[in-house]
Parts: structure tokens; sequence; C-alpha cells
């Protein structure tokens, strides 16, 4: 886990739960809200682990949805910032990733994806650019995650 994240006792205990049943070791975690009252769980590993997490069949993340009642997301972590973003908004296809330091200091990436995938770069109810700005933010200084599309 990144060091400076903190995390509450009931992240810990979600993180504990996911270590335990998949033997995998959790780099993040976040509990995020859905629209519909219900909340979504996304565990951030290493790329190297996501067979181990997931087990045959998807067993470990249904064993884990069933036990803790709410849905899982897993996802892959990479140290390479253009790498992550791609991880983050996948199955869309991103085109370009491009920094920009604002006049007052902010650092935004600006995503360039197929004009066919902005709805799914950007998710339903704006899940998947909200979970891309979350890990973003948390594991590297960016203020924001802005999706574009290239005609």
């Amino acid at each position: 886990m990144k060091k400076g994240i903190k995390f509450d006792n009931e992240t810990m205990e979600l993180i504990r739960i996911f270590n335990s049943t998949t033997g995998v070791e959790t780099l993040d975690c976040v509990i995020l809200s859905e629209p519909d009252g219900s909340e979504r769980i996304i565990y951030m590993i290493s790329r190297q682990d996501i067979q181990k997490a997931l087990g045959k069949n998807g067993i470990n993340v249904k064993k884990l949805k069933e036990k803790l009642n709410k849905n899982i997301d897993l996802l892959v972590f990479s140290e390479d910032l253009q790498r992550f973003i791609k991880y983050l908004l996948y199955p869309a296809r991103v085109l370009k990733i491009e920094e920009q330091t604002k006049p007052d200091g902010r650092r935004i990436i600006m995503v360039d994806v197929h004009p066919e995938d902005k709805g799914l770069a950007i998710g339903k109810n704006g899940r998947t650019i909200n979970k891309a700005n979350i890990f973003v933010k948390r594991h590297f200084p960016i203020d924001s995650v802005i999706i574009n599309t290239k005609t």
C-alpha cells in the first residue's frame, strides 16, 4: 500500500478480507457510493496478481461479492501514468494522453478517446471518470482527468 494514504477501520477490514480471500496484496481500496444507494468496492492490485485475485472462473470476486454484499471491481496499478489511465478507462480506446499545467499550477490530464468510446470512458452516471480522478489523484501529483473525443 502507498505511503501517505490513510484508511479508516472499515476499509482496513475490507482489505484484510480481500487479502485473505485471494492471497493477493491490496495496493489501494476505495468504497464508492452508487446512484442506487449501493456501494462498490474497488481494490487496486499489481498486474501480475490479476489472475490470482480473480481466481478460477472469477470465483474469488464472486465469494467477495457474496460475503460483503457489495459490487467488487479490480483495478490494475501501473507506475506509468499513461498506462494507469488506460487501465482505468478500459475498454475505452485511448488515442492520446497529454498533461497540461494550468497558470494556477493545477496539473490536468487531457485524455482523447475514440468518439464511439466517450460513453465508456465517462461511464454510467460518470462512474468511470470519477474512479479515474480518485485513483489518479491518490497516486500521482495530478489534479484532474478530463475526457475529450477526437474525430
